[in-house]
């Protein structure tokens, strides 16, 4: 019995013993298990390649730009334009320029055979001979009056017809000026010059029209085309988005991608009666004559309003499922999917109302490639 007691003894240890061993290694395997799970691997990491491609631009706080969109087109600049009408009427005879013509000041644009010169050099032929006689018959009655077969009264009275007469070509010379008639001889033509030196842009005549006295329609129309206006339509809800020196830029149809810059010059008092619009004008300047009257004209007025909000490139937004999201860069490692809430956008700038914070740095190129490789 004691024999088997001690033989019994040892293999109870040896039991026990490695009994401990096993519990010992497997308490260390299940800690190993617990730290492996409390650090896990990163399931994307940004490679050199694919970081080379993107940007990362950071949130900032700006001024929030306010930004409207309106239509217009591009007519003359009015203070630089001419419209040519004739002081008489008559037949057209003869017309030196034609449309789109360059002309200069003083430059005969075309002529006319009127009744209205002719009666007015006869009227100045009269008025010659009324002051001729006029003079002859103050002569003689100086003479008269110095030699006492005349009285003073008579005298006086041949003076008096002398100023009048005398009035009276003055006048036939200064209506002959306004015309361009230099003398009261010669045929009864009239020509119509041009007043400053442009680009004839409308021509309503040609040989052998008939000119009305009561025309009230031009002949001629001519600018310079140095500078030409924009005309914007505002509507009546956005009329106070308007102010005066306000910038503009001006893009057109003909010239796709080329901008021109302007301020608001003026804002005209009154709505359109027919499209109810108040019309805005903006002047520019137009080297090389690119800009033709009647082109249609897209208008971006800009303006910097008093609050402030974190802004991000409008770029750096990525639009899935009905929400509008951004990559949050924090280490290649670590890139945030984050839902954000953008407002308005101007100048490439996308002001955001909920979701970031300034300071942190967003994908704002390519962020659709990042987008796809996170959430797949």
């Amino acid at each position: 019995m004691f024999l088997f007691d001690l033989i019994r003894q040892p293999l109870f240890s040896i039991s026990c013993i490695a009994l401990l061993a096993a519990s010992t290694g497997l308490t260390s395997c299940t800690d190993s298990s617990k730290d492996k799970a409390a650090v896990p691997e990163p399931s994307f990491v940004l490679t050199d390649s694919l970081l080379s491609r993107i940007q990362l631009d950071t949130v900032r706080q700006r001024g929030v730009r306010d930004e409207l969109k309106l239509t217009g087109k591009v007519t003359y600049d009015e203070e630089h334009v001419n419209k040519v009408f004739p002081l008489v009427s008559g037949i057209v005879t003869k017309v030196n320029a034609s449309l789109g013509q360059y002309v200069q000041a003083g430059q005969v644009l075309a002529e006319l055979e009127s009744s209205d010169i002719a009666s007015f050099r006869n009227e100045s032929t009269a008025a010659s001979a009324t002051l001729a006689t006029a003079q002859r018959n103050l002569t003689s009655a100086r003479e008269l009056y110095q030699g006492g077969l005349a009285s003073e009264r008579e005298y006086e009275e041949a003076k008096q017809e002398v100023l009048k007469a005398r009035a009276e070509v003055q006048r036939n010379q200064a209506v002959g000026h306004i015309y361009g008639t230099k003398s009261a001889s010669g045929a009864a033509r009239y020509q119509v010059k041009a007043p400053a030196a442009g680009f004839v842009v409308e021509k309503a005549v040609n040989p052998r029209t008939l000119i009305r006295p009561d025309n009230d329609e031009a002949m001629f129309t001519i600018s310079n085309l140095q500078s030409v206006w924009v005309v914007g339509n505002v509507f009546e809800d956005d009329i106070a988005r308007v102010q005066p020196a306000q910038d503009a830029v001006v893009t057109t149809l003909a010239f796709p991608g080329k901008t021109y810059r302007g301020k608001v010059a003026n804002a005209y008092s009154a709505l359109d009666p027919e499209s109810k619009v108040m019309k805005i004008r903006i002047r520019l300047p137009n080297p090389g004559n690119q800009l033709k009257p009647e082109m249609f004209a897209n208008v971006m007025l800009t303006s910097l309003s008093d609050s402030v909000m974190v802004s991000v490139p409008s770029s750096a937004l990525v639009f899935e499922r009905s929400q509008n999201f951004v990559l949050v860069f924090h280490d290649r490692k670590h890139i945030e999917t984050r839902p954000v809430t953008p407002g308005a956008s101007a100048g490439g700038i996308t002001y955001i109302r909920t979701g970031l914070k300034a300071g942190e740095r967003v994908v704002s190129k390519d962020p659709m490639l990042l987008y796809h490789a996170l959430n797949q």
